[in-house]
């Protein structure tokens, strides 16, 4: 029977969220400039890649956002202690420096008078000078070292907690998808002028509840390399402003009493100085240096493709037009590394004129005063030694502008980054006494960001009480690239205030054509796609004879072969092991601590922190009926309507269930066909690239698995047995309705009917119909005429 829809998407009231924000106190902006088709979120789509071209002063205060992530986090007095010391061991070395200059004066001066006694005498001091400065030098650099390994540690910790969290990973890549499909079907024209000068804002979530969004590229680089440059260049550069800032006021007074003049000029020419290198390279550098960043990402990147796909390639002969377009974004690369060796010379021209003049300008202003007897011959040396220390320090930005501009870069691609993540989680809350959405998972991370409600989402709540599924008023729209639910110019309407109740022991099969939006559909009631309207409900609780706390379980198309041995294949996505790297170093400490002690155990605290938003969390309330709204009615105690779920929640595995020993497991393999399997590959400790050695059929069979061992109330199947034979998938599906109490799926075989007691189908234009099986068999018959 068709469903009741209108031309447009029904609004649902949405209260505006306000949640804390851990991770980092920022309004989320960044900046950058329009260079080059790229490829967004690791997806291989492209997009157009922003490098940045604002002045350097704006790049502090995003510097400090991302800085203060350590200093005022759960590690703040270990970050501070470590300032503290390099900041310390920055003073006390200076102090020693300055004892070098008087001793090198009074060598110097008695070498000129050719005093013997005096020479030895400066000698055995500078000597014992240095045997105490070496010591502590290195040890200075000893700290240094350990502070930037803790703060990369924390910092690379925190943001991928962030980045792992309500699925931000594939809201980024979504995003970056949706711009991209926009870009290809709207280019703009763009000139080399207006790609050097142009400005992209990332936009934080304002008070009407939008999230601007601008293409992400390479978050796997941002987080592993750009992570610990950014640390490193941020201690080296922090140490070395103390340390100018040390020599400004040591050698001042050093200078002053050698020449008041020569103190006034020093400070003339190195603003001078600055000026004209902030005005001539320093842009043009920090814009060469995002971009090399980016490209040398995207020929990895594309390098990677070719591995991870290196068989499908094989078979279409297609490694011409991949060593193409590998050798093109090698060309990339090498045309931005040019464009930065012309620059890069430039600058090592104009700052060796300016630094060899220092050289002699001391001289010349103190030439006249030894003559004239007024000075000894050593205060020359000591005066051109001071002068070479205070005017490095005055002259940091001229001496150290690549590295300012490669922090620069760094700072904008991880504030950008943060940006999106804090973007993409913006959600608002579920109903009055329903569940929020989202899951222990991002709670136990304290990760929640800031996010503001409105009408332009699909809700999302739980019912512990419900074993099935209902969809309210449900209107959906694929996201392309702007907006909370990232809905454009460019989306599309795939559901109209479509509404249904599944109950228990039912069924359900989505069809239609290739591309009508039947695999979108079950992304919203994911939660995975949040541009719409409407509500959808979901069980709350995991059904009672169930060994464990599944409520829903959601099986893609092309199943996900983790690393690691064969029972994390059959597990997945269960608890990561306790001694596995990064299963307890990453979690904030107080979190981890109450919960260890709410929960008695590290076991069960590891369970909870890989549980995803979808398990129940004890948060009670009524379920609501659906009445059909229009249409001609259904059979079998279903009744059709349309959902929205904001909330990223979407897969729960087996976390949260008590293990499955190897015995159960091996079962569970002889059940879905694969009983020689562990015999095949060698045990259940093997370690293998299991995407590699199982088949694509084989893959869906351990899918399969993972659904019968988790045993959900709901089951969702996007065309999970798309690669079995007939045989082996009506097996399968017999095995599921005996097993899981409620299920949808997805699928185009005509076989699957007879597994499911009602068909969803896709009529186009955001129209579904809902039949019972045997109503849709009887009409597509006729439709065919292969019924009188």
């Amino acid at each position: 029977m068709a469903v009741d829809s209108s031309n447009t998407p029904k609004s649902s009231t949405t209260q505006h969220t306000e949640l804390q924000v851990e991770l980092v106190a920022s309004d989320g902006s960044g900046s950058g400039s329009s260079d080059s088709v790229k490829r967004m979120g690791g997806s291989g789509a492209v997009v157009s890649h922003s490098s940045p071209s604002t002045p350097l002063s704006s790049v502090l205060p995003k510097w400090w956002r991302l800085a203060k992530i350590w200093f005022t986090g759960e590690e703040r007095w270990a970050a501070r202690g470590y300032a503290a010391a390099v900041i310390s061991l920055a003073l006390v070395t200076t102090l020693f420096s300055v004892h070098i200059s008087y001793a090198q004066r009074d060598f110097s001066t008695a070498l000129s008078e050719k005093d013997v006694g005096g020479f030895y005498a400066a000698v055995r001091k500078f000597v014992v000078i240095i045997v105490i400065a070496a010591p502590l030098f290195s040890f200075n650099a000893w700290v240094e070292e350990r502070l930037v390994l803790a703060w990369r540690a924390y910092l690379t910790r925190r943001l991928t907690r962030a980045y792992f969290a309500n699925r931000a990973f594939y809201h980024i890549q979504q995003r970056g998808d949706s711009m991209a499909a926009g870009a290809i079907s709207h280019p703009t024209p763009t000139t080399a002028l207006s790609e050097a000068s142009a400005a992209v804002t990332m936009a934080a979530t304002s008070a009407s509840g939008s999230v601007g969004g601008g293409g992400i590229d390479n978050p796997d680089q941002r987080l592993c390399d750009d992570v610990g440059s950014f640390v490193r260049s941020s201690v080296s550069l922090s140490l070395t402003v103390c340390r100018k800032i040390f020599s400004c006021v040591a050698f001042a007074g050093v200078l002053w009493g050698v020449s008041g003049s020569l103190v006034l000029f020093m400070f003339i020419y190195a603003a001078v100085g600055t000026f004209v290198t902030t005005a001539m390279f320093g842009r043009v550098l920090t814009s060469l240096f995002y971009r090399q960043l980016a490209r040398e990402a995207d020929l990895r990147f594309s390098l990677v493709r070719v591995r991870e796909n290196a068989e499908s390639i094989a078979f279409y002969g297609g490694e011409g037009g991949e060593r193409v377009r590998v050798l093109s974004r090698l060309d990339a690369v090498l045309a931005v590394a040019a464009d930065r060796i012309r620059w890069s010379a430039l600058y090592d021209l104009w700052t060796s004129v300016y630094s060899y003049a220092t050289i002699l300008v001391p001289s010349l202003l103190t030439a006249p005063r030894y003559f004239a007897g007024e000075i000894e011959f050593g205060v020359i040396s000591q005066a051109s030694f001071a002068f070479s220390r205070i005017d490095a320090a005055l002259s940091i930005i001229i001496n150290n502008l690549a590295q300012i501009s490669g922090l620069a870069a760094e700072t904008e691609r991880l504030d950008t980054l943060i940006a999106a993540m804090k973007a993409s989680v913006a959600a608002p809350e579920g109903d009055a006494g329903g569940k929020d959405s989202r899951g222990s998972a991002a709670a136990a991370a304290s990760l929640l960001l800031s996010s503001a409600g409105g009408s332009d989402v699909i809700r999302r709540r739980t019912d512990p009480d419900l074993r099935g599924l209902e969809l309210q008023h449900l209107s959906v729209i694929t996201p392309s690239g702007s907006g909370r639910g990232f809905a454009g110019a460019a989306a599309k309407l795939l559901a109209t205030d479509l509404s249904l109740v599944l109950e228990p022991g039912q069924s359900l099969l989505v069809v239609g054509p290739s591309g009508c939006g039947k695999s979108s559909l079950l992304r919203a009631i994911a939660g995975l796609w949040t541009a719409g309207s409407g509500t959808v409900v979901l069980p709350g609780s995991a059904p009672p004879a169930s060994r464990g706390s599944v409520p829903v379980f959601f099986l893609p198309q092309k199943p996900f072969m983790p690393l690691g041995d064969l029972r994390t294949q059959l597990t997945f996505p269960g608890a990561v092991p306790a001694g596995a790297s990064g299963a307890q170093g990453d979690r904030d400490p107080a979190v981890s601590t109450a919960i260890a002690s709410a929960r008695g155990g590290q076991r069960l605290l590891t369970e909870l922190l890989e549980r995803t938003p979808l398990l129940a969390e004890g948060r009670a309330h009524s379920a609501q009926g659906v009445a059909g709204s229009g249409g001609n009615g259904s059979s079998g105690g279903v009744a059709p309507t349309l959902a929205s779920a904001t909330g990223d929640g979407c897969t729960t595995g087996s976390a949260g269930r008590l293990p499955l020993s190897d015995e159960e497991l091996l079962a569970l393999l002889d059940d879905v066909s694969l009983p020689d399997l562990v015999q095949r590959v060698g045990g259940m400790d093997v370690e293998l690239d299991w995407s590699s050695v199982l088949s694509v059929g084989e893959q869906q069979r351990v899918a399969v698995l993972r659904l019968l061992a988790a045993g959900p109330t709901l089951a969702f199947l996007d065309e999970a047995t798309s690669a079995l034979d007939g045989p082996t998938e009506g097996r399968l599906y017999g095995l599921i309705r005996k097993r899981i109490g409620c299920y949808v799926s997805v699928g185009h075989r005509m076989q699957l009917l007879q597994h499911h007691t009602h068909v969803l189908e896709c009529l186009g234009g955001g129209v579904w119909r809902l039949d019972s099986s045997a109503q849709y068999q009887h009409r597509m018959a006729v439709a065919t005429g292969l019924h009188p």
